[in-house]
């Protein structure tokens, strides 16, 4: 059972739909980016937000179930499932308001050092706001 401590709203828009008539596939990932940045907003501040080691994106993963048209307006759930050395894994459900599960997805971000250029440790401090955040010891076994 995943955690989803961070839920926002997001307004599908009429330029959100393709040639077919529903949600682009893109446009989901742009509503999960959004709901990731939402995660780490609170976290990335003050000094933090100068620090070289930055979360990357390193693989993303959807799978669809229905889908959706204009107007709705999407309930995105977001929590990270689990922590390692130098990654975490987040999931994503979106929701459509009839309450339908339209979109499940994954990810996995890397902790990465910009002046290093490689993959860093997960910084304690990070470990921490989302283990707070999360309400769990989200550490890989």
């Amino acid at each position: 059972m995943t955690n989803f401590p961070i839920e926002l709203k997001i307004p599908v828009a009429w330029g959100d739909m393709d040639a077919f008539g529903h949600v682009n596939n893109v446009q989901y990932m742009r509503y999960f980016e959004t709901a990731r940045v939402k995660y780490f907003d609170n976290m990335m501040i003050g000094d933090d937000s100068k620090s070289q080691v930055k979360p990357v994106l390193a693989s993303l993963t959807a799978n669809f179930k229905i889908p959706v048209v204009y107007p709705d307006t999407l309930t995105v759930k977001i929590g990270v499932t689990k922590i390692g050395n130098s990654s975490l894994n987040m999931c994503c459900e979106m929701y459509n308001q009839k309450g339908q599960l339209v979109l499940e997805a994954f990810c996995t971000i890397v902790s990465f050092d910009f002046e290093l250029q490689r993959p860093v440790s997960v910084p304690v401090k990070t470990r921490n706001y989302i283990e707070t955040l999360e309400g769990a010891d989200l550490s890989a076994k």
